[in-house]
C-alpha cells in the first residue's frame, strides 16, 4: 500500500493521516509532523509512472522549480525525497479550497474578490517570472484559496525555465497546458514561450471569475484551441455590464492573440485592472 511506503520513507517523526487528493499523475497525503507539530500535504508520484523517464523528469522538475520559489502567493516546498521507487515532496497544508471549487459553488466572483485574487496571482507570478520561471498552466484548479481568501499558486509540474534572452527552453511542437486557459502560442506548439503565456492565462482566469464562464469552450480540445488562436475576444462587459471598463480592457489586452500586443509584465496588467500589487 502506497500510504504505508510513504510512512516508512518519512520515518517516525511523521504520521500519515490519510489520502486527501489524487490525479492521474500523483497522490496527495495529509501528514502530521510531530516535531515541530504542523500539517503537511505530501505529493507522491504514482509508482507505476516511476518506470517512465519522461514522467519522472517532469515530477523532479516540479520539485526543482517549486523549491526555487519563496513567495507568500506560491505554495512552497518544505522538503523532498526519493526512496526505493518513491518520489515525493512536502508542502504546507493549506486549509481552504481551490479556486475552481470555489467558482463551481459560487458561479462567479464579485469585482472586489476577483481583483483581490488577480492581485495575489500577479504578485506570485511576477515573482516567479523574475526568478526565470514560467508556470505554463495557470488555471483555477492550480490556485488554492486559504481561509482568509488569499490565493496561492501551486503545481509547477509543467513549468519551464527561461533562457537568458527571456524565452522558454520548450522544444518546438510540444503542446502542454490546459486548453481552456492556454495561450495561442502554446496551442501551436511554439518554442517561443515566455512570461506572456502566463499573462494570457491570468487574463482568462479573470474572465472566468467575472463572467461565470471561460471565454472559449467546445466539445474537443482542438475546437477550444482553435478559438484561442483565431476567434474574436468576447466582450466581458457584454456578459457582465457592471465590470469597470478599465478592468475589462486590461483583461482583454492580456488575451490578445499576438503576444506582442499583451502587457509585457503581469504587474502592469494587474495595476491597469485595478488590483493591488
Amino acid at each position: 500500500m502506497l500510504a504505508h511506503r510513504v510512512q516508512e520513507s518519512l520515518g517516525s517523526n511523521f504520521e500519515v493521516v490519510g489520502e486527501i487528493g489524487r490525479g492521474g499523475f500523483a497522490l496527495v497525503y495529509l501528514v502530521r509532523a510531530l516535531d515541530p507539530r504542523k500539517l503537511l500535504a505530501v505529493k507522491v508520484m504514482r509508482r507505476e509512472l516511476m518506470l517512465s523517464e519522461k514522467a519522472t523528469e517532469r515530477f523532479r522538475r516540479e520539485i526543482q522549480y517549486a523549491s526555487r520559489l519563496d513567495h507568500p502567493n506560491i505554495l512552497s516546498v518544505d522538503f523532498a525525497g526519493e526512496d526505493a521507487g518513491l518520489l515525493y515532496y512536502a508542502m504546507p497544508r493549506v486549509k481552504g479550497n481551490t479556486l475552481a471549487k470555489h467558482l463551481e459553488r459560487k458561479g462567479s466572483a464579485s469585482i472586489d474578490e476577483a481583483r483581490r485574487i488577480l492581485g495575489d496571482l500577479a504578485r506570485g507570478l511576477g515573482y516567479a517570472h523574475d526568478q526565470g520561471v514560467i508556470h505554463r498552466d495557470v488555471k483555477p484548479s492550480n490556485v488554492m484559496l486559504d481561509r482568509a481568501g488569499t490565493a496561492v499558486i501551486m503545481d509547477f509540474g509543467i513549468a519551464k525555465a527561461l533562457s537568458p534572452d527571456g524565452r522558454s527552453l520548450t522544444i518546438s511542437g510540444e503542446i502542454i497546458g490546459s486548453p481552456r486557459y492556454m495561450s495561442p502560442e502554446q496551442a501551436s506548439g511554439s518554442k517561443d514561450i515566455d512570461r506572456r503565456a502566463d499573462i494570457y492565462s491570468w487574463g482568462v482566469v479573470g474572465f472566468r471569475m467575472l463572467a461565470g464562464r471561460v471565454p472559449f469552450d467546445g466539445k474537443t480540445a482542438q475546437a477550444i484551441l482553435y478559438q484561442h488562436s483565431t476567434a474574436e475576444r468576447p466582450d466581458l462587459r457584454g456578459v457582465r455590464p457592471d465590470v469597470p471598463e478599465s478592468l475589462s480592457t486590461a483583461l482583454r489586452r492580456c488575451m490578445a492573440i499576438d503576444p506582442a500586443e499583451r502587457w509585457p509584465d503581469i504587474r502592469e496588467a494587474a495595476t491597469a485592472a485595478g488590483c493591488e500589487v
